[in-house]
């Protein structure tokens, strides 16, 4: 019967054809409906009983449609179809199908190995092997259908060892069995014929037949195993979930700068949130609704479920990230003595982890072998550790630093030629924010092995400085400096109770006596320091000034003269040059 036949069958009783949808293509899983019995397996202890299962199950579940009269669907109507539709289902083999797209995959091989059964001789039933045949002998592990090669094969191991099933070789070809006999007329006439045809050109138990009917020809041919109008459905869906995605993304970026280190990160999980619920509710909502079938269906939601497990990591990284902050910003950690940047990085190995784990729990449900997984993802990892060497090395410089602590972020450090300030750790560079302002990136690399001053824990500050008095100054001038410069720092602001202040008269030098003075001031406040230093300075001119002790005048000279070691007579300015 073809589809234009079907179409007449509808006009009459288009109950049938609501139910056969229902059955096919409904966007809520009809396993979830009680069967009258649940618990009780399907008939698959030999290639006997598989068989009649399958074409049992499926014949009555055909009649039940039928037969449900009122176009209604009744509890009891839809608990029957449920225990049929398991119990066909049942009988399949779909340990090599990606348990994502078993419940898929497992409805078109229904409707495809029932449309070749339907069509091609079958043997007597008493002729396929059953128990007793099995029992006689145990090696008879597999049948195949005479003249075909459809065959259903004893399972080996797993949850479902020695039933009997249409093997995984048979569930992946029946879409071509069925290619190859979909013209040959029906041997056992099935109770609704040729229903794998309506199943790519009307919708699912929401969209009226009807409609589907008043839409130009055009949108009811099938090109790629759906109609036109499905395609444009699926078009416009998909640029309305783009559009959408669009937005989010458009306002987390905008709004979440504006808002502080954690809440940024919870606020961007808006974007993978949005992600996540498109793909695993927007997509296979419009998807079952529509009623796409076949291969796009397939593929279509393999690829939401990586979508799905792809934005999940996503979002398990970011809230780990938002964690870390949080706890990072926290004011009781400075007060714990708790490192910052170690606390980052924890959080960010644990967001790794995390989304690690999603991404091989999604690849597992895909279909992608975790074994290839893991060895690809190994030789890419060395592959990457050779590009990368400098890179690595600046991942365990920045263990070092965070485990040993040579310094932390808001400290001030002196590392080579760089003095500044400590701005963050990162998981390859620290930044340091020089005193003239500038941002320097240091590797970790380097940073742990570089001989690193940090000036940020110093207890306090230490001056040394030189007072030179002029050569004849008499000794008891001498004396007088001292005193003078003692009394000065006696008890003097900023004093440690360990650490008086030390001046002593120190060297003979030939245009100058040295005196060496040392103190020592705390907190270590620079700039209160410099002030503190300034006032010193200051009473020590003045005070040399009223005891008439002289500081000693700079000595040194410069001379200027050319490649003979003559003179030169350079101008004065304002003046003329001075002949000699």
């Amino acid at each position: 019967m073809d589809l234009t036949a079907i179409r007449k069958l509808r006009s009459q009783r288009a109950w049938v054809l609501r139910a056969l949808v229902l059955l096919l293509g409904l966007s809520w899983p009809i396993e979830a409906v009680q069967a009258q019995h649940p618990l009780q397996p399907p008939m698959t202890s030999s290639p006997h009983d598989t068989l009649s299962t399958f074409l049992t199950s499926m014949d009555e579940m055909l009649v039940q449609i039928r037969d449900e009269g009122t176009g209604e669907r009744s509890p009891e109507g839809l608990r029957r179809l449920t225990e049929y539709d398991i119990r066909s289902r049942r009988t399949l083999d779909m340990s090599e199908v990606a348990p994502e797209a078993r419940l898929e995959v497992s409805r078109d091989v229904q409707v495809y190995l029932y449309e070749v059964l339907s069509r091609i001789e079958l043997p007597a039933m008493e002729e396929v092997p059953d128990d007793d045949e099995i029992e006689a002998n145990p090696e008879l592990d597999r049948w195949t259908l005479p003249h075909t090669e459809i065959r259903i094969r004893q399972v080996a191991d797993g949850p479902r060892r020695g039933e009997f099933l249409f093997d995984p070789e048979t569930v992946a070809r029946a879409k071509g069995f069925y290619e190859r006999t979909k013209d040959l007329p029906y041997l056992r006439q099935p109770p609704i014929e040729n229903f794998g045809s309506f199943l790519e050109v009307y919708g699912g138990w929401n969209v009226s037949i009807s409609v589907v009917d008043q839409l130009p020809a055009w949108m009811r041919q099938v090109a790629w195993g759906l109609a036109w109008w499905k395609w444009i459905v699926l078009f416009i869906a998909g640029l309305a979930n783009l559009a959408v995605l669009v937005l989010v993304h458009w306002l987390t970026r905008r709004k979440g700068n504006e808002l502080r280190s954690m809440w940024r990160y919870l606020f961007r999980l808006l974007l993978p949130i949005t992600l996540f619920i498109s793909a695993v509710v927007v997509v296979p909502f419009v998807l079952d609704e529509i009623n796409v079938t076949g291969a796009v269906a397939n593929a279509l939601r393999l690829s939401v479920t990586t979508v799905a497990y792809l934005s999940l990591a996503w979002a398990a990284w970011l809230f780990a990230l938002a964690i870390g902050e949080g706890i990072a910003s926290a004011s009781r950690i400075r007060a714990e003595s708790l490192d910052a940047s170690l606390i980052r990085l924890t959080a960010q190995l644990v967001g790794i982890v995390a989304a690690a784990v999603l991404v091989f729990r999604g690849a597992s449900q895909i279909g992608i072998p975790l074994v290839g997984l893991v060895a690809s993802i190994s030789i890419g990892g060395l592959a990457i550790a050779l590009a990368a060497q400098d890179t690595l090395k600046s991942l365990l410089g920045s263990l070092m630093i965070l485990v040993d602590q040579p310094y932390r972020v808001g400290e001030r450090i002196v590392a080579g030629k760089h003095d500044g300030v400590v701005e963050r750790i990162g998981l390859r560079s620290t930044r340091i924010r020089q005193l003239d302002g500038n941002l320097t990136s240091i590797p970790n690399e380097s940073m742990a092995t570089m001989e690193v001053e940090n000036v940020g824990r110093r207890q306090s500050i230490r001056r040394k400085t030189q007072l030179r008095i002029a050569t004849g100054t008499s000794r008891e001038n001498v004396e007088e400096a001292l005193r003078i410069v003692r009394e000065i720092l006696a008890d003097h602001e900023g004093m440690p109770a360990d650490n008086p202040p030390r001046v002593y008269f120190q060297e003979f030098n030939p245009d100058s006596l040295s005196l060496v003075v040392y103190y020592w001031y705390e907190p270590p406040d620079y700039w209160a320091f410099s002030e503190f230093s300034e006032r010193v300075n200051l009473e020590i001119i003045r005070r040399f000034a009223e005891a008439s002790i002289q500081l000693a005048p700079p000595t040194s000279k410069m001379h200027i003269a050319d490649e003979s070691g003559q003179a030169l007579d350079l101008p004065v300015q304002g003046k003329a040059p001075v002949e000699s």
